[in-house]
């Protein structure tokens, strides 16, 4: 597949590009807040004030939801797994761009992130032995059969974040790149149409439920119903 690749032929550069990009996205965001008369009012006009305030608003609405609006101290890291996410699929529907997020070895990557930083918000919220005592269980003698299931199922979180991810994106930007190959001519543009607009839904919704599993994981993590 990589002789289909005309701009960027390797998943890692998509994938700095992309990091990258965001970065001066958001300096430029902070910028335009700064110099702006009414920071705090909604633009009445698009631009990179008010798409960042959109993107604010539906990660606030998720996090609120699922985390409690007692820890949206976890907002800005979810926030930038988001945009981060949803670009990086959404860069794949571009003829020529390899995308990243159809590599496991990278989605693998990214949910370690996630894994080392709700375990250590874990710790940092409840402690050592608060994490402990979550894992072996409220009954002490059925800690000896709740506690190894309790590690596995915390080990098999980055697998199965990463292998969902790869799965669905794989799926879809491989039924995108067939029917490229397959069809052509003036009709090409009006025919392709709905699989990209199929496509975009996909790309949007993986995105969504790998944040949204990060904000439960986060919960599980930092609030117990022993604490």
């Amino acid at each position: 597949m990589s002789n289909s690749y005309l701009f960027i032929e390797k998943p890692l550069t998509t994938a700095f590009s992309i990091g990258g990009g965001l970065v001066i996205l958001g300096l430029l965001g902070r910028k335009s807040l700064k110099s702006s008369s009414a920071p705090y009012l909604p633009d009445t006009s698009f631009g990179i004030k008010s798409l960042f305030e959109t993107v604010t608003l539906f990660i606030v609405w998720l996090g609120d939801m699922v985390m409690g609006k007692e820890n949206r101290k976890y907002l800005p890291f979810l926030a930038t797994l988001f945009l981060y996410l949803l670009v990086s699929n959404l860069i794949g529907l571009v003829p020529g761009i390899a995308i990243s997020t159809d590599q496991l070895h990278l989605n693998f990557g990214l949910a370690i992130v996630v894994f080392g930083l709700y375990n250590m918000w874990s710790i940092k919220s409840v402690g050592f032995t608060g994490f402990f005592k979550h894992l072996w269980g409220p009954i002490w003698w059925l800690g000896f059969l709740l506690f190894p299931i309790e590690i596995i199922s915390h080990l098999i979180r980055p697998a199965a974040l990463s292998i969902r991810l790869f799965g669905n994106l794989l799926a879809d930007h491989t039924v995108l790149s067939i029917f490229n190959g397959l069809t052509g001519g003036t009709w090409y543009f009006f025919a392709a149409v709905p699989f990209y607009f199929l496509g975009s839904i996909v790309c949007l919704v993986q995105a969504f439920v790998f944040t949204l599993l990060t904000m439960v994981y986060i919960r599980l993590g930092v609030v117990h119903e022993d604490h």
